[in-house]
Formats: structure tokens, C-alpha cells, sequence
């Protein structure tokens, strides 16, 4: 029997909540939705032993922002992962939900095959973006780094790099090549390329000799 995987779903507009529920149920069959237009109400609820595997979260509710939900998620050391699903897709609100602990973010307008990777992205315990919001990302944490601001905490590298990056990092730090680590993690080559991209667009490098260099100093790997 397949094991089902619980998802808990938050907005305050029914009628999107309606649709985005049979959205994710036509995406795979394991997935179980639970509605809330309330985030309190979730709150309440995962208090109360409710068990869920992922949380997609609206930004921007009248009772209580995505923001402020993060942050009682923190505050009660809930450790369910977080997608932020939005109609606001610009870097402020982007960058700092994933300082909040966030594991992805993806626009309302967006595809329901993005969404789909979004879910299994954030599932395998990586964090996701569309490829736009991360060349943006990599954008702004570079001009904030020119123009100090106490708006928006810079994020650092292991909140943007998951655990099935920091074993490809560990591979290429071993002198592993692509197809190597494809055979070891058991994933593909186009897998390992993605992944590689990510780390090196996170690191600000493109060679390996660099990108091993500067994890090791940044504490990702020893």
C-alpha cells in the first residue's frame, strides 16, 4: 500500500484554497490535503498532534501574514517544512520568509508542473525557487552586501544548500566526477549538473577548485 503524504494547506481565500487542494490531489496520488483558512487554526491543530509532512502557506493573509506564521512555527520549534505559495513573488518578501526558515517559494501565476517539483524539491529536504527567483536572489544578496540594510538578514550559504547538496559537495571536494557521483547518490548526471549549478550560483564561483575552497571555509564541509 502506498503511504500517503499529509499536506497542510493555508489561505484565507476559499475559493483558492478549493482549487489548489484539487490542484495537489491531481498531482499525486499519495497526497492527502487539509485545508485551513485559518493559519491559527493550523497552529491550533499541529499543537494538538496533527501530523503533517509539508505546510503551503499563503504570504499575504488579513488574520495572520505568512510572515508571522513562520515565526510562531519557530517559536514552537515546529519542524514541518514550509512553501510559501503567493501571489507576491518580489525579493524582499522572498528572502526574508527563507531567513524565517521557509524551504521554498513559488508564485500563484506559476505552472502546476512547477508546483509539483516545488513539493518534491522541498519533500527530498532542498530548498526551492524557480530558476528566475534565484538568479534575483543571487542579485540582491549581492547588492545588499554593497549597501548594508537592517531590513533583510543576509542569508548564508547552508540555508540555501540542502543536505543532497552538501553529499555532492562532499563528492567534489573527494575529486568525484559527475558521472561518479550520479553512481553513488544514485540520481542522473543532468541531476548532479542541476545541483552543482545551484552550489556554484549560492557560492558565487565557477570552478570546483573554488567552490570546494569556499565551502570549506564557509563550515559546509571539512
Amino acid at each position: 500500500m502506498t503511504q500517503s503524504i499529509r499536506i497542510a494547506l493555508i489561505d484565507d481565500h476559499h475559493m483558492f484554497l478549493d482549487g489548489l487542494r484539487e490542484v495537489i490531489k491531481s498531482l499525486d496520488p499519495r497526497y492527502q490535503c487539509v485545508s485551513f483558512a485559518s493559519p491559527r487554526e493550523a497552529i491550533r491543530q499541529i499543537e494538538s498532534g496533527a501530523v503533517f509532512e509539508l505546510i503551503l502557506c499563503d504570504l499575504v493573509m488579513e488574520e495572520m501574514n505568512g510572515v508571522a506564521f513562520l515565526q510562531a512555527l519557530k517559536a514552537r520549534h515546529v519542524r514541518i517544512p514550509v512553501l510559501i505559495v503567493s501571489g507576491i513573488d518580489t525579493m524582499p518578501p522572498v528572502e526574508t520568509v527563507l531567513n524565517l526558515g521557509a524551504r521554498g517559494f513559488v508564485a500563484k501565476s506559476a505552472p502546476s508542473s512547477l508546483l509539483r517539483r516545488a513539493i518534491n524539491t522541498v519533500l527530498d529536504g532542498e530548498v526551492f525557487l524557480s530558476e528566475e527567483m534565484w538568479s534575483l536572489l543571487g542579485t540582491q544578496s549581492r547588492s545588499s552586501a554593497a549597501e548594508p540594510s537592517n531590513m533583510i538578514i543576509p542569508l548564508s550559504a547552508d540555508q540555501l544548500i540542502g543536505p543532497r547538496q552538501i553529499e555532492v559537495l562532499k563528492l567534489i571536494a573527494d575529486g568525484y566526477s559527475n558521472k561518479r557521483i550520479s553512481d553513488v547518490l544514485n540520481i542522473s548526471e543532468n541531476t548532479v549538473k542541476t545541483h552543482i549549478q545551484h552550489i556554484f550560483r549560492q557560492l558565487n564561483v565557477t570552478r570546483r577548485t573554488a567552490c570546494v575552497s569556499k565551502a570549506r571555509s564557509l563550515g559546509l564541509i571539512s
